[in-house]
């Protein structure tokens, strides 16, 4: 491990995808995003996306300026049209949207098509907590997680965000609907290490420790039926309600065929129309106090309060693999970006 001053990561990050025709107010967005996943210890939607960018960019199935267009636009409901783009810069447009929706309805949804990978979810729950709303994101990924008693993979790991705001910090719920995302898995493959029995099984249905084949089989869903179940229910509403692929047909970020075609939902409800400011922020501070207490100091963490917690001790560096460094500095030199990532002086 070395640690990587942020200022190097993010302008780096941002050179590279402006060289690739990226406009530079959203290279810098989709730049700050990615430090965003490092900071909070969310490698696997970091800088090993990136080659996969460029690739796709390269064969025409992405675009690099994104130009979402509304689609549907009634009362409390927007749906956007990401025209195969990145997925962060509608993701964010989104959110501001049910923002904007909520601030006069009280609740707002917006809906996205044919979008690609946004990052981290819980990046866009916090958009809505910052502004003293609940935000709930979901998305309908590639197939990665079959079905109870299936051996074919039909719904993505469908990651789940609800973010809460409070005095205390945000609470980010933030998690895939499988055993583990599966970046790790791909990000795992990449330092050739394995992973933990129960993540995944191979193409013949056994429990696997190596990574390539649990790529090549299906990833195990958290609590079995139920998640299978949760992973339906951010299909139905991401995919098929956003008017995106649904049902297995949503590819792969790396697909070098075919567009993504992700799907996202991105939710804000004002709670300030359910009570006052003061009231909300005193029952929760109540409420994280209650569960606080049912241990010893320490030893109870909210959902969200590690990662929050990592990223103040990341402010500054983040810490990456060598093979994280040397692929990005070797992504750097192939674009003909001058420089490489500055390691951090040691304290």
């Amino acid at each position: 491990m070395s640690k990587i001053l942020v200022s190097s990561l993010y302008s780096c990050t941002k050179e590279l995808l402006t060289s690739w025709g990226v406009p530079s107010d959203q290279s810098e967005f989709i730049s700050k995003t990615i430090v965003y996943a490092h900071q909070h210890g969310k490698h696997t939607h970091g800088i090993t996306r990136l080659p996969i960018y460029k690739k796709k960019i390269d064969q025409g199935w992405m675009t690099p300026s994104t130009t979402p267009v509304t689609k549907i636009d009634f009362a409390a409901i927007t749906v956007l049209d990401c025209n195969n783009g990145f997925g962060q810069v509608v993701a964010e447009q989104a959110m501001n949207v049910a923002i904007q929706k909520a601030s006069l309805f009280g609740i707002g949804a917006a809906f996205v098509s044919n979008s690609n990978n946004f990052g981290v979810a819980g990046y866009f729950g916090e958009l809505a907590a910052n502004k003293g709303m609940v935000g709930i994101v979901t998305t309908a990924a590639a197939p990665a997680v079959a079905p109870e008693g299936g051996q074919k993979s039909i719904f993505g790991t469908n990651p789940i965000c609800v973010a809460f705001p409070s005095n205390e910090g945000n609470i980010v719920l933030d998690m895939a609907v499988s055993a583990a995302a599966r970046g790790k898995i791909r990000l795992a493959e990449k330092n050739n290490e394995k992973i933990p029995f129960g993540w995944a099984v191979d193409k013949d249905g056994k429990p696997t420790d190596d990574p390539t084949a649990a790529l090549a089989g299906n990833m195990l869903a958290i609590g079995g039926v139920k998640g299978f179940g949760l992973a339906m229910v951010a299909d139905l509403m991401a995919g098929l309600l956003s008017g995106s692929a649904f049902g297995g047909n949503i590819k792969p970020l790396a697909c070098e065929t075919d567009f993504s075609r992700h799907g996202h939902l991105f939710m804000a409800v004002n709670i300030g129309k359910l009570m006052p400011e003061n009231e909300y922020l005193e029952k929760i501070s109540q409420f994280i106090a209650n569960i606080k207490g049912c241990g010893k100091p320490g030893d109870i963490y909210l959902p969200g309060e590690r990662s929050r917690t990592k990223a103040a001790q990341n402010e500054t560096y983040v810490d990456l693999k060598q093979k994280q460094i040397d692929d990005f500095n070797q992504l750097l030199q192939d674009n003909r970006i001058n420089g490489t990532l500055t390691i951090a002086e040691e304290p």
